[in-house]
């Protein structure tokens, strides 16, 4: 058996799969910084342009998005190191904001207690200086009991519906991973928006979503369980468009495992690990309750999985919807493609990697992901995706009106040169709808109409689409539009 953090103690893609391999490179975003053993890399919803990173130890800094940024502007936001056990995989391992962090300054850290050990989830504020916690205003929240070091999970993330998610491994033990009674090997959903105790009454750190699978139940399962079944769920991610979960598990002899989790599923361990069943009598008895994972991947690839994001950034617009992750140990960061029809394609973005730890999204939603080397990296293109055609950075779309709309809308758009235009409609979860516009234009203001229609003539639902603007074969920019009904 290994382990993620003991070794050394892009599901969906916009745009198609060829010419993306080797044109892309990490770089170091903030070459004059460095951190000792970053494990969460979080950016508050406030627009102020900074970025947090979590350090194993248990500090967590503050300091501006800017690439010449200096070590004498990083901050100290937070400091747990008393509080923190770093040995093993165990220490300081997740951050989130509260969505309304502008106006209540309220944020979540995940750490493991020293003594005895305890996953916990915790509540802070931040003080009147914004680059500094105050670490008086810890509220615990969330504590699970462990035996170890090992298995802790440590992901925390808010998702479009506002609640907070907890990621936790299964501490060693596979039988929790099943156990609907006992928090570990699962992801759990919680409402950290509580009212006040009333006079007398005792305060309530958290409450339980109505609509989590186990709510109200009578069997004695933990309510705040919405998924169960997984070893260390090392990283995951909620997609702010499609509101999607995804979890990357770290498997144990012989598969890595990405999930798109849905509430109240089973997801195998220790029954199964990926596509493969471990205990026949109990994957029969089981039998279509157990989720097998969305994609998988074998040990002569790499053996510790790094969950990432779908890429919303602005500086690749061509990996738009892109789910980007990585191997510890294969110094590979990979996206999966998916139209909604065939298997997950997987396909490599960056080779020689170096040892990776965990993925991030900037202020601007740009994708960072952090190296035990102490560097936090971004991807640049080393080549344009079609041969050696210029990147038309000028180019770009202009925003559809109206928007929302119902049942059409006009597509702007304006082109540096004229060239063969390219406009595709895609649904937040990756599916192609409909292509608009496959033609040469004019250089200059451009526009095209999409009637809400799919390429099957059918209507399509209300929700949010991507348009995708491509010139030459490049993808240049994307932007987000709704449909109502």
């Amino acid at each position: 058996m290994r382990h993620l953090l003991q070794l050394l103690c892009l599901a969906l893609i916009l745009a198609p799969t060829a010419g993306l391999a080797g044109d892309y490179q990490l770089e170091n975003a903030f070459p004059y910084l460095s951190f000792a053993f970053p494990t969460d890399i979080q950016s508050a919803p406030d627009g102020s342009n900074r970025v947090f990173v979590v350090e194993k130890g248990g500090v967590i800094k503050v300091f501006p998005k800017k690439f010449e940024v200096q070590p004498g502007e990083v901050t100290e936001f937070l400091n747990l190191v008393g509080k923190v056990r770093a040995s093993g995989e165990a220490g300081a391992l997740g951050l989130a904001f509260h969505p309304q962090y502008a106006s209540n300054g309220t944020f979540f850290v995940f750490f493991v207690s020293d003594y005895p050990y305890r996953c916990t989830v915790a509540r802070y504020q931040v003080s009147a200086d914004p680059d500094v916690a105050d670490e008086s205003t810890e509220t615990i929240l969330l504590e699970a009991p462990k035996a170890g070091v090992w298995h802790n999970g440590g992901q925390i993330a808010f998702g479009p519906d506002g609640y907070l998610y907890v990621g936790l491994g299964e501490d060693q033990v596979g039988e929790y991973a099943q156990d609907l009674s006992d928090l570990r090997g699962s992801i759990l959903r919680i409402d950290v928006d509580v009212p006040a105790a009333p006079p007398g009454g005792i305060a309530t750190h958290y409450e339980i979503p109505a609509d989590n699978p186990f709510a109200g139940n009578a069997q004695g399962y933990r309510e705040e369980i919405f998924a169960y079944g997984f070893r260390n769920p090392w990283r995951f991610s909620v997609d702010p468009l499609s509101g999607e979960l995804w979890v990357a598990d770290v498997g144990e002899d012989t598969w890595e495992e990405i999930n798109r989790v849905t509430p109240g599923r089973n997801y195998g361990w220790p029954y199964m690990e990926g596509p493969d069943c471990l205990d026949q009598g109990q994957c029969n008895a089981q039998g279509a309750a157990l989720v097998a994972p969305f994609y998988a991947y074998d040990h002569s690839e790499g053996i510790a999985v790094i969950g990432g994001h779908r890429y919303w950034g602005p500086r690749l617009p061509e990996l738009a919807g892109l789910y980007v992750f990585a191997d510890y140990t294969g110094g590979v960061v990979w996206g999966l493609r998916f139209d909604g029809a065939g298997p997950p394609e997987r396909f490599e973005l960056v080779t020689g990697a170096p040892n990776l730890l965990t993925f991030g999204v900037g202020p601007t939603r740009e994708l960072y992901v952090a190296s035990i080397d102490g560097s936090i990296y971004q991807l640049a293109r080393t080549v344009t995706a079609v041969g050696d055609r210029p990147h038309p950075a000028a180019s770009r779309l202009l925003g559809n009106v109206p928007n929302p709309f119902n049942p059409a809308t006009t597509i702007r758009f304006a082109l540096a040169a004229a060239g063969r235009v390219e406009i595709d409609i895609f649904a937040a979860g990756g599916e192609h709808v409909r292509r608009v516009v496959a033609e040469d234009r004019a250089a200059g203001p451009n526009t095209a109409a999409w009637r809400g229609d799919t390429e099957h003539g059918t209507r399509a639902a209300s929700g949010v689409y991507i348009v995708r603007l491509r010139v030459d074969g490049v993808a240049v920019d994307t932007q987000r539009m709704v449909l109502l009904k």
